[in-house]
């Protein structure tokens, strides 16, 4: 429907500056996503504080972000009001580094911050896609490793599989686009159910750790703009999968397939240490971004000469 409607919704995304199309694209898929979500929520009686900030959520990213333009500032506010009512009504004590009333601030600027690196690292045709489908489905496995109430197992498959479904729109081509509706609902919901399923500390790090390459990029590039003295609310394509497609051409579906298979290696290689504790769980990261920097200096490096 989005497809064939979409001009006449005003739900189209058009090339600019910043873009890694030359062409217009229809955007809003994630509704599909929201749709998926809700359903599963329903059927498997999943707590209405996570699937209803999520849908608030929604709305606010489609009305204020696909449909219309909000400030970055009233984005914000509705990001943190939907994080905090899901860390308020959450039940259970989450012991990672003192008493949960402690951990509200924190923990709300890593959904918050989850739920916009999701939407910056939304650029290239299947990475969003791949990177929900690979994230949710190590949540499944490890949630099933640790014991978690198996509906919200099948939930993360849930969203997996409509991860897939989209997918089949937007990979190896993209004939739609999520839009903020989709990828902020994404990085909100897996970041909530990271810290739902939590029961330590260890499986706060190894869970996160899944959506690793979204961060990694994000964070790196962060810390070059604010070097740049940029302003970072300002639009850009300076994460390493935009020069990767744009300055040096490499197919959108190779970059995005690239970021799903080192997301699978950290995941994996985190659950795989769990054993050895925390010390190891950090070594992964370290390792993990060492790797990653190097690779990027590479690309920067490269992407300027070819540019000169």
């Amino acid at each position: 429907m989005l497809i064939l409607f979409g001009e006449k919704m005003g739900m189209m995304d058009l090339p600019n500056h910043r873009s890694s199309h030359n062409r217009k694209v229809c955007k809003g898929a994630g509704i599909g996503i929201l749709f998926a979500i809700l359903v599963a929520s329903l059927f498997l009686k999943i707590a209405f504080f996570l699937w209803l900030p999520a849908l608030v959520i929604s709305i606010a990213s489609l009305w204020g972000g696909d449909r219309y333009k909000f400030t970055a500032k009233k984005r914000l506010f509705v990001h943190f009001c939907c994080s905090l009512c899901f860390l308020l009504f959450l039940s259970k004590p989450v012991n990672i580094v003192g008493p949960f009333c402690l951990l509200n601030i924190p923990l709300s600027i890593f959904i918050v911050g989850t739920s916009n690196f999701y939407n910056f690292m939304d650029g290239i045709d299947g990475i969003a896609g791949i990177t929900g489908l690979v994230g949710f489905l190590l949540l499944a496995g490890y949630g099933k490793y640790i014991k978690v109430d198996a509906n919200y197992i099948t939930f993360c498959v849930c969203i997996s599989a409509s991860c897939i479904g989209f997918l089949s729109f937007n990979f190896p081509k993209a004939r739609v686009f999520l839009g903020d509706i989709g990828s902020i609902l994404i990085g909100f919901v897996f970041s909530c159910l990271t810290i739902f399923m939590t029961h330590s500390a260890i499986d706060f790090f190894i869970m996160a750790g899944f959506m690793f390459p979204f961060y990694v990029d994000e964070l790196s590039t962060m810390i070059i703009r604010l070097k740049d003295k940029e302003l970072l609310f300002k639009a850009h394509r300076r994460h390493i999968y935009q020069l990767m497609v744009n300055e040096m051409k490499a197919p959108h579906w190779i970059v995005s397939a690239g970021y799903g298979m080192f997301q699978v290696i950290v995941g994996l290689s985190l659950i795989s240490v769990k054993s050895l504790g925390m010390a190891a769980i950090f070594s992964i990261y370290l390792i993990s971004s060492i790797v990653f920097i190097a690779f990027s200096c590479f690309i920067r490096s490269k992407a300027l000469r070819d540019v000169n």
